[in-house]
């Protein structure tokens, strides 16, 4: 773990330091070559700045106060950082490692013209929403379902803080547990995760139950279209538009959530830009019915890789871990690789964004053979509506999901999706490697990279810890 230097010299103990709220501390990380790590916080931008330009370390430092941080070592030394530094000043000690550490932003920091933009995108997707749900004849459903949710989520809350303190403390209070949901924070990212767990087991298996009843669309990606000839209306299958309600009122939830209610941590505005992009796609293939068992599939494959993921949140941050814990999260974690990389970079760009969409619009057929929609258009479903006197109708839809820019705009949302799906296993990727290959403690290199710890409160809460 990270453990705090006692030894402080008078002048830094008696001298007034910088302060630092709680949204605009970065941190610098310095790691020997024998693989200790030293940390020392810092405000936002001074640690840049100060390698551009010197000036006092002290304006620099956010904390006063060094840290000591050697994976499977819970003890520290002042001899450590003498021999380190030569030197057993803290200031002096500080300076060195802002100039030779890596500068690190592990916590949230405010972007007032992000977040307007971010806020005003949402606002136009909540008008276009309930459009759409009005036009349909389903706000009053999807109403009803966002206070159901909005419910279960503050029951499933106030059920797991109680539950997850009672197990922490009496099944996880000593060495090397240490009751690990005692940090508020730890306890508010517990309950997170078991109501995440709960929503994409659940969700999973109604988006799984509607696929089955209908096409294999990710083994005959043409079908995604096909259901489509000749009908000139964009009804939805009833089990699927039950799937798109119950997903669309989460995500709305969620995100209100998430903007308003929930701890903001380091990946804020990734996650903002998340919950955005899959709001965007749900209402538009909702919107248009034609492009609905796209949605279908995309929230199968999403849920169903999550589900991996919480439970290995979960372990971690009980800290089921390591030997001791029965390398719980360790097994979740080569559990969950395999599961993530195939559902999100091998099922998803390839059988949903590749054969799916781009096929639609630019193939003739499928790897299985069956010929797609934008060429049966030209061909015999094309005559077939002709016969039928709806050729209007098939100029507008052949233009729309042919030529633009319907399946244009769907390529264009899902490679967004694709793009943060790779983004998150290289983090994930960074967690195995640190924590297997090099042997860093599995909990600290978690929260390091992507947990509980990341989080502005979470950070100021380990540096009591550590007082």
């Amino acid at each position: 773990g990270i453990h705090k230097l006692k030894t402080m010299p008078s002048d830094v103990r008696q001298t007034p330091q910088p302060t630092a709220s709680h949204l605009d501390t970065d941190f610098v990380s310095y790691k020997n070559k024998a693989g200790v790590k030293f940390e020392v916080f810092t405000l936002t931008g001074a640690a840049e700045a100060f390698r551009k330009s010197g000036g006092d370390i002290q304006k620099v430092l956010a904390d006063q106060h060094v840290y000591l941080s050697v994976k499977k070592k819970k003890r520290h030394s002042t001899a450590n950082l003498a021999r380190e530094f030569q030197t057993d000043n803290m200031l002096e000690i500080a300076e060195i490692i802002v100039l030779k550490g890596k500068i690190k932003s592990k916590v949230y920091k405010p972007s007032p013209i992000t977040e307007r933009i971010m806020d005003f995108i949402f606002f136009l997707e909540a008008v276009y929403a309930l459009r759409v749900l009005l036009e349909k004849d389903m706000f009053p459903t999807f109403l009803t379902m966002c206070l159901g949710i909005a419910a279960l989520i503050g029951m499933t809350m106030s059920s797991t803080r109680s539950v997850g303190r009672f197990f922490s403390r009496l099944l996880l209070s000593k060495s090397p547990f240490n009751d690990p949901l005692s940090s508020p924070n730890a306890l508010r990212q517990f309950e997170s995760q078991v109501w995440q767990l709960i929503v994409h087991t659940s969700m999973a298996a109604i988006a799984y139950r509607a696929y089955k009843l209908g096409d294999a669309f990710l083994e005959h990606p043409a079908r995604y279209m096909k259901g489509w000839e000749p009908i000139s209306d964009n009804e939805i299958r009833l089990e699927i538009e039950q799937v798109y309600i119950v997903q669309l009122a989460v995500w709305f939830v969620t995100l209100i959530s998430h903007r308003f209610i929930d701890v903001r941590s380091g990946d804020y505005h990734v996650m903002y830009t998340h919950h955005i992009s899959t709001i965007a796609l749900v209402l538009v293939s909702y919107a248009v019915g034609r492009y609905a068992t796209f949605g279908l599939v995309v929230f199968m494959l999403h849920d169903v890789s999550d589900i991996p993921l919480d439970i290995m949140k979960m372990l971690n941050l009980l800290r089921i871990e390591n030997r001791a814990g029965f390398y719980g999260a360790e097994i979740g974690y080569v559990t969950l690789m395999p599961i993530w990389i195939y559902c999100r970079l091998y099922l998803f760009p390839v059988w949903i964004i590749f054969y799916g969409v781009w096929g639609s619009m630019y193939m003739e057929r499928a790897p299985d053979g069956e010929q797609y929609w934008c060429s049966a258009l030209k061909g015999k479903a094309g005559e077939e509506l002709k016969l039928a006197g709806r050729e209007e109708f098939l100029e507008s839809v052949f233009q729309e999901d042919c030529v633009c820019c319907g399946e244009i705009y769907c390529f264009m949302m899902l490679f967004t999706l694709l793009v943060l799906h790779i983004w998150w296993t290289f983090l994930l990727l960074r967690v195995g490697y640190r924590a297997i290959l090099i042997g860093e403690d599995t909990h600290e290199v978690s929260n390091d990279i992507y947990f509980a710890e990341n989080t502005t409160e979470g950070k100021e809460e380990l540096k009591k810890k550590n007082d």
